[in-house]
Protein backbone atom coordinates (compact mmCIF):
# COMPACT_ATOMS: atom_id res chain seq x y z
CA UNK A 1 0.00 0.00 0.00
CA UNK A 2 1.24 3.34 -0.33
CA UNK A 3 0.32 5.75 2.37
CA UNK A 4 -1.58 8.81 1.73
CA UNK A 5 1.28 11.19 3.60
CA UNK A 6 3.82 9.89 0.93
CA UNK A 7 0.96 10.42 -1.76
CA UNK A 8 0.54 13.81 -0.56
CA UNK A 9 4.22 14.67 -0.27
CA UNK A 10 4.83 13.06 -4.14
CA UNK A 11 1.96 15.67 -4.76
CA UNK A 12 3.68 18.66 -4.01
CA UNK A 13 6.72 17.65 -5.55
CA UNK A 14 5.00 17.41 -8.28
CA UNK A 15 3.30 20.75 -8.04
CA UNK A 16 7.14 22.32 -7.12
CA UNK A 17 8.61 20.69 -10.53
CA UNK A 18 9.39 21.91 -13.79
CA UNK A 19 6.99 19.36 -15.56
CA UNK A 20 3.85 21.49 -14.78
CA UNK A 21 3.28 23.98 -17.00
CA UNK A 22 2.83 22.75 -20.07
CA UNK A 23 0.67 19.60 -19.39
CA UNK A 24 -2.19 18.53 -20.96
CA UNK A 25 -4.04 15.80 -19.51
CA UNK A 26 -7.66 14.56 -21.08
CA UNK A 27 -10.53 13.68 -18.21
CA UNK A 28 -13.31 11.26 -19.47
CA UNK A 29 -16.02 11.19 -16.98
CA UNK A 30 -14.69 13.72 -14.26
CA UNK A 31 -17.89 15.75 -13.28
CA UNK A 32 -18.78 13.28 -10.83
CA UNK A 33 -16.62 10.77 -8.19
CA UNK A 34 -13.36 9.90 -8.52
CA UNK A 35 -13.22 11.97 -11.87
CA UNK A 36 -14.09 14.45 -10.36
CA UNK A 37 -11.96 14.52 -7.08
CA UNK A 38 -8.83 13.90 -9.71
CA UNK A 39 -9.75 16.73 -11.50
CA UNK A 40 -9.83 19.24 -9.22
CA UNK A 41 -6.69 17.60 -7.45
CA UNK A 42 -4.94 18.22 -11.11
CA UNK A 43 -6.02 21.71 -11.04
CA UNK A 44 -4.71 22.64 -7.75
CA UNK A 45 -1.03 21.00 -8.57
CA UNK A 46 -0.42 21.44 -12.02
CA UNK A 47 -0.29 25.27 -12.05
CA UNK A 48 -0.19 26.21 -15.58
CA UNK A 49 -1.27 23.41 -16.84
CA UNK A 50 -4.42 22.39 -19.53
CA UNK A 51 -6.92 19.74 -19.05
CA UNK A 52 -9.63 18.97 -21.91
CA UNK A 53 -13.11 17.13 -19.66
CA UNK A 54 -15.32 15.37 -21.38
CA UNK A 55 -18.90 15.00 -20.32
CA UNK A 56 -22.14 15.72 -21.25
CA UNK A 57 -23.41 19.17 -20.29
CA UNK A 58 -21.57 22.08 -20.32
CA UNK A 59 -24.17 24.43 -19.15
CA UNK A 60 -24.00 21.84 -15.57
CA UNK A 61 -20.57 21.79 -15.74
CA UNK A 62 -19.87 25.51 -15.43
CA UNK A 63 -19.66 26.16 -12.16
CA UNK A 64 -17.34 23.16 -11.50
CA UNK A 65 -15.20 24.97 -14.97
CA UNK A 66 -15.52 28.11 -12.07
CA UNK A 67 -14.18 26.69 -9.56
CA UNK A 68 -11.26 25.00 -11.33
CA UNK A 69 -10.27 28.32 -13.17
CA UNK A 70 -10.35 30.00 -9.73
CA UNK A 71 -8.05 27.14 -8.01
CA UNK A 72 -5.89 27.85 -11.12
CA UNK A 73 -5.53 31.15 -12.32
CA UNK A 74 -2.90 30.35 -15.43
CA UNK A 75 -4.64 26.83 -16.63
CA UNK A 76 -6.84 26.20 -19.37
CA UNK A 77 -9.80 24.19 -19.22
CA UNK A 78 -11.46 23.42 -22.11
CA UNK A 79 -14.74 21.56 -21.99
CA UNK A 80 -16.57 19.22 -24.69
CA UNK A 81 -19.51 18.53 -24.85
CA UNK A 82 -20.89 14.66 -25.95
CA UNK A 83 -22.05 11.59 -25.33
CA UNK A 84 -19.36 9.24 -25.22
CA UNK A 85 -21.63 5.98 -24.86
CA UNK A 86 -21.29 6.60 -28.85
CA UNK A 87 -18.29 5.30 -30.47
CA UNK A 88 -18.61 8.04 -33.42
CA UNK A 89 -19.21 11.37 -30.59
CA UNK A 90 -15.87 9.56 -29.25
CA UNK A 91 -14.05 10.29 -32.37
CA UNK A 92 -15.51 13.91 -32.58
CA UNK A 93 -14.32 14.85 -29.38
CA UNK A 94 -11.08 13.28 -29.62
CA UNK A 95 -10.69 14.97 -33.33
CA UNK A 96 -10.84 18.00 -31.42
CA UNK A 97 -8.29 17.68 -28.99
CA UNK A 98 -5.74 16.44 -31.91
CA UNK A 99 -6.50 19.68 -33.88
CA UNK A 100 -5.48 21.46 -30.91
CA UNK A 101 -2.55 20.04 -29.27
CA UNK A 102 0.68 17.76 -30.10
CA UNK A 103 0.76 15.81 -27.08
CA UNK A 104 -1.06 14.40 -24.30
CA UNK A 105 0.32 13.60 -21.10
CA UNK A 106 -2.27 11.96 -19.23
CA UNK A 107 -5.60 10.35 -20.30
CA UNK A 108 -7.72 9.46 -16.91
CA UNK A 109 -10.70 7.83 -17.78
CA UNK A 110 -13.68 7.17 -15.05
CA UNK A 111 -17.01 7.05 -16.89
CA UNK A 112 -20.17 4.74 -16.09
CA UNK A 113 -22.97 4.12 -14.25
CA UNK A 114 -24.71 0.87 -12.46
CA UNK A 115 -28.18 0.23 -13.96
CA UNK A 116 -30.44 -3.02 -12.99
CA UNK A 117 -32.08 -5.08 -15.64
CA UNK A 118 -30.72 -5.92 -18.81
CA UNK A 119 -29.14 -4.34 -22.09
CA UNK A 120 -29.28 -0.73 -22.29
CA UNK A 121 -28.80 -0.90 -25.58
CA UNK A 122 -27.20 2.10 -27.50
CA UNK A 123 -28.02 3.49 -31.35
CA UNK A 124 -24.60 1.31 -32.16
CA UNK A 125 -25.80 -1.68 -30.64
CA UNK A 126 -23.42 -1.66 -27.68
CA UNK A 127 -24.69 -2.03 -24.07
CA UNK A 128 -24.66 1.75 -22.81
CA UNK A 129 -22.66 0.83 -19.34
CA UNK A 130 -20.50 -1.91 -21.32
CA UNK A 131 -19.49 0.86 -23.44
CA UNK A 132 -18.58 3.25 -20.75
CA UNK A 133 -16.33 0.83 -18.71
CA UNK A 134 -15.08 -0.55 -21.86
CA UNK A 135 -15.62 0.53 -25.43
CA UNK A 136 -15.90 3.87 -25.28
CA UNK A 137 -12.73 4.28 -22.92
CA UNK A 138 -10.38 2.28 -25.46
CA UNK A 139 -11.77 4.53 -28.11
CA UNK A 140 -10.33 7.13 -26.29
CA UNK A 141 -7.02 5.48 -25.97
CA UNK A 142 -5.99 4.08 -29.48
CA UNK A 143 -7.55 7.62 -31.23
CA UNK A 144 -5.13 9.68 -29.08
CA UNK A 145 -2.46 7.14 -29.23
CA UNK A 146 -0.48 9.40 -31.38
CA UNK A 147 -0.59 12.25 -28.68
CA UNK A 148 0.57 10.21 -26.36
CA UNK A 149 3.39 8.69 -27.91
CA UNK A 150 4.21 12.64 -28.28
CA UNK A 151 4.78 13.35 -24.28
CA UNK A 152 7.94 12.62 -22.36
CA UNK A 153 5.98 10.41 -19.86
CA UNK A 154 2.54 9.46 -21.17
CA UNK A 155 -0.27 7.62 -18.83
CA UNK A 156 -3.12 6.23 -19.73
CA UNK A 157 -5.24 5.27 -16.80
CA UNK A 158 -8.63 3.57 -16.34
CA UNK A 159 -10.29 3.56 -12.51
CA UNK A 160 -12.54 0.21 -12.98
CA UNK A 161 -11.20 -3.18 -11.64
CA UNK A 162 -7.37 -4.06 -12.36
CA UNK A 163 -7.32 -6.99 -9.94
CA UNK A 164 -10.29 -8.26 -10.22
CA UNK A 165 -10.40 -10.09 -13.47
CA UNK A 166 -12.34 -13.51 -13.57
CA UNK A 167 -12.83 -15.92 -16.70
CA UNK A 168 -14.68 -14.29 -19.75
CA UNK A 169 -16.67 -16.07 -22.67
CA UNK A 170 -14.36 -15.04 -25.74
CA UNK A 171 -17.01 -15.77 -28.24
CA UNK A 172 -19.51 -13.62 -26.54
CA UNK A 173 -17.27 -10.21 -25.32
CA UNK A 174 -20.16 -7.91 -25.90
CA UNK A 175 -22.13 -9.97 -23.40
CA UNK A 176 -25.06 -11.01 -25.91
CA UNK A 177 -25.97 -13.92 -24.27
CA UNK A 178 -27.22 -14.45 -20.71
CA UNK A 179 -27.01 -11.09 -20.14
CA UNK A 180 -26.53 -9.92 -16.19
CA UNK A 181 -24.77 -6.94 -15.10
CA UNK A 182 -22.09 -8.78 -12.85
CA UNK A 183 -21.21 -10.84 -16.32
CA UNK A 184 -20.89 -7.22 -18.32
CA UNK A 185 -18.95 -5.87 -15.69
CA UNK A 186 -16.68 -9.09 -15.61
CA UNK A 187 -15.64 -8.79 -19.09
CA UNK A 188 -14.70 -5.20 -19.53
CA UNK A 189 -12.77 -5.46 -16.38
CA UNK A 190 -10.51 -8.70 -18.39
CA UNK A 191 -11.19 -6.78 -21.46
CA UNK A 192 -9.25 -3.58 -20.11
CA UNK A 193 -6.42 -5.39 -18.32
CA UNK A 194 -5.36 -8.01 -21.63
CA UNK A 195 -6.13 -4.93 -23.64
CA UNK A 196 -3.44 -2.25 -22.22
CA UNK A 197 -0.89 -5.39 -21.63
CA UNK A 198 -1.98 -5.67 -25.70
CA UNK A 199 -1.36 -2.14 -26.89
CA UNK A 200 1.65 -1.92 -24.24
CA UNK A 201 3.89 -4.40 -26.48
CA UNK A 202 3.16 -1.72 -29.34
CA UNK A 203 3.44 1.43 -27.16
CA UNK A 204 6.06 0.67 -24.67
CA UNK A 205 6.61 4.07 -23.85
CA UNK A 206 3.66 4.36 -22.55
CA UNK A 207 2.42 3.46 -18.67
CA UNK A 208 -1.18 2.19 -18.52
CA UNK A 209 -2.58 1.81 -15.24
CA UNK A 210 -5.74 -0.69 -14.80
CA UNK A 211 -7.50 0.30 -10.76
CA UNK A 212 -9.80 -1.13 -8.49
CA UNK A 213 -10.80 1.93 -6.70
CA UNK A 214 -12.52 -0.09 -3.57
CA UNK A 215 -15.63 1.75 -1.99
CA UNK A 216 -15.74 5.24 -2.35
CA UNK A 217 -18.17 7.79 -1.30
CA UNK A 218 -19.09 9.22 -5.04
CA UNK A 219 -23.64 8.33 -4.38
CA UNK A 220 -22.78 5.86 -7.57
CA UNK A 221 -24.28 3.08 -5.46
CA UNK A 222 -27.41 5.09 -3.59
CA UNK A 223 -28.10 6.05 -7.45
CA UNK A 224 -28.21 2.61 -8.62
CA UNK A 225 -30.08 1.66 -5.62
CA UNK A 226 -32.74 3.92 -6.73
CA UNK A 227 -33.14 2.10 -10.39
CA UNK A 228 -34.03 -1.48 -8.71
CA UNK A 229 -37.53 -2.09 -9.73
CA UNK A 230 -39.85 -5.55 -8.70
CA UNK A 231 -39.60 -6.94 -5.92
CA UNK A 232 -36.00 -6.30 -4.57
CA UNK A 233 -37.29 -2.47 -5.20
CA UNK A 234 -38.02 -2.73 -1.02
CA UNK A 235 -34.92 -4.15 0.04
CA UNK A 236 -32.88 -1.78 -2.19
CA UNK A 237 -34.66 0.87 -0.68
CA UNK A 238 -33.83 -0.17 3.09
CA UNK A 239 -30.58 -0.43 1.96
CA UNK A 240 -30.12 3.06 0.15
CA UNK A 241 -31.57 4.70 3.73
CA UNK A 242 -30.27 2.64 6.51
CA UNK A 243 -27.38 0.40 5.35
CA UNK A 244 -25.45 2.75 3.04
CA UNK A 245 -24.92 5.87 5.04
CA UNK A 246 -23.08 3.41 7.87
CA UNK A 247 -20.98 1.83 4.50
CA UNK A 248 -20.37 5.46 3.34
CA UNK A 249 -18.92 6.25 7.14
CA UNK A 250 -15.76 3.71 5.98
CA UNK A 251 -15.80 4.40 2.64
CA UNK A 252 -12.74 6.80 0.67
CA UNK A 253 -13.73 10.26 0.29
CA UNK A 254 -13.82 11.45 -3.45
CA UNK A 255 -10.95 13.92 -2.21
CA UNK A 256 -8.63 11.21 -0.90
CA UNK A 257 -9.14 9.56 -3.93
CA UNK A 258 -8.39 12.34 -6.08
CA UNK A 259 -5.24 12.76 -4.95
CA UNK A 260 -4.28 8.77 -5.70
CA UNK A 261 -6.00 9.31 -8.80
CA UNK A 262 -3.33 12.31 -9.45
CA UNK A 263 -0.22 10.33 -7.87
CA UNK A 264 -1.04 7.89 -10.82
CA UNK A 265 -0.64 10.10 -12.93
CA UNK A 266 2.66 12.08 -11.97
CA UNK A 267 4.43 9.48 -9.76
CA UNK A 268 7.80 7.83 -10.97
CA UNK A 269 6.06 4.47 -9.32
CA UNK A 270 4.69 3.72 -12.53
CA UNK A 271 7.36 3.24 -15.12
CA UNK A 272 6.62 2.38 -18.95
CA UNK A 273 8.46 -0.31 -20.21
CA UNK A 274 10.60 1.25 -22.07
CA UNK A 275 10.52 5.25 -21.27
CA UNK A 276 11.41 7.73 -24.07
CA UNK A 277 13.49 9.81 -21.77
CA UNK A 278 14.63 9.64 -18.00
CA UNK A 279 12.02 11.77 -16.65
CA UNK A 280 9.40 8.65 -15.53
CA UNK A 281 7.89 10.79 -12.91
CA UNK A 282 8.17 12.27 -9.56
CA UNK A 283 10.87 11.13 -7.67
CA UNK A 284 9.31 8.69 -5.02
CA UNK A 285 9.15 9.42 -1.15
CA UNK A 286 11.47 7.53 0.67
CA UNK A 287 9.97 4.18 1.75
CA UNK A 288 8.13 4.06 -1.69
CA UNK A 289 9.03 1.66 -4.23
CA UNK A 290 8.43 1.12 -7.70
CA UNK A 291 5.34 -0.62 -8.32
CA UNK A 292 5.34 -4.33 -10.45
CA UNK A 293 4.08 -4.23 -13.84
CA UNK A 294 1.27 -7.23 -14.59
CA UNK A 295 3.87 -8.91 -16.39
CA UNK A 296 7.99 -9.19 -15.63
CA UNK A 297 9.60 -10.40 -18.26
CA UNK A 298 14.03 -10.62 -17.88
CA UNK A 299 13.47 -8.47 -15.18
CA UNK A 300 11.68 -5.81 -17.12
CA UNK A 301 8.26 -4.65 -16.41
CA UNK A 302 5.96 -4.22 -19.37
CA UNK A 303 4.51 -0.70 -18.24
CA UNK A 304 0.82 -2.24 -17.14
CA UNK A 305 0.11 -1.80 -13.83
CA UNK A 306 -3.29 -3.53 -11.81
CA UNK A 307 -4.09 -1.32 -8.71
CA UNK A 308 -5.66 -2.45 -5.22
CA UNK A 309 -7.53 0.54 -3.56
CA UNK A 310 -4.34 1.78 -2.12
CA UNK A 311 -2.39 1.80 -5.10
CA UNK A 312 -0.40 -1.80 -4.34
CA UNK A 313 -0.25 -4.22 -7.10
CA UNK A 314 -2.54 -6.19 -7.20
CA UNK A 315 -1.38 -10.34 -7.43
CA UNK A 316 -2.20 -12.03 -10.84
CA UNK A 317 -5.14 -13.97 -9.71
CA UNK A 318 -6.07 -17.38 -11.96
CA UNK A 319 -7.45 -16.59 -15.72
CA UNK A 320 -4.55 -14.00 -16.68
CA UNK A 321 -1.57 -16.39 -16.84
CA UNK A 322 -3.79 -18.58 -19.18
CA UNK A 323 -5.18 -15.97 -21.05
CA UNK A 324 -1.67 -14.61 -21.78
CA UNK A 325 -0.07 -18.14 -22.62
CA UNK A 326 -3.48 -18.73 -25.06
CA UNK A 327 -3.14 -14.86 -26.84
CA UNK A 328 -6.50 -13.99 -25.92
CA UNK A 329 -5.08 -10.16 -25.47
CA UNK A 330 -4.73 -10.32 -28.93
CA UNK A 331 -8.27 -12.02 -29.85
CA UNK A 332 -9.61 -9.24 -27.17
CA UNK A 333 -8.26 -5.89 -28.94
CA UNK A 334 -8.77 -7.79 -32.31
CA UNK A 335 -12.77 -8.20 -31.54
CA UNK A 336 -12.73 -4.67 -29.80
CA UNK A 337 -11.46 -3.25 -33.22
CA UNK A 338 -13.87 -5.39 -35.28
CA UNK A 339 -16.97 -4.11 -32.86
CA UNK A 340 -15.67 -0.26 -33.64
CA UNK A 341 -16.12 -0.86 -37.48
CA UNK A 342 -19.27 -1.87 -36.61
CA UNK A 343 -20.87 0.63 -34.58
CA UNK A 344 -19.33 3.23 -36.98
CA UNK A 345 -21.22 1.62 -40.01
CA UNK A 346 -24.48 1.77 -37.99
CA UNK A 347 -23.89 5.20 -37.60
CA UNK A 348 -23.20 6.45 -40.74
Amino acid sequence: MVNIRHIRKSNLAFKLSGHVSSLVAVFVGATSGIGLGTLKQYAKYAQGGKAYIIGRSKSAAQPLLDELKESNPTGTFEFIETEISLIKNVDLACDQIKTKEKKVDILFMSPGFLAWGGRIESAEGIDVPHALRYYSRLRFVYNLLPLLTESPSPRVISILAGGKESAIDINDLEVHNDFTFAKAAANGTTQTTLAFEELAKSYPSITFIHKYPGFVDTGVIGRFLSTVTGPMAIPATIAKWAVLPIVNWFAMTTDEAGERGLFLGTSARFPPSNPKTDFVGVELPQGVEVASASVIKDGMGNGVYRLGPLDDSAPDGVVLPGYRLDDVGKTVWEETQALWDRCLSRAA
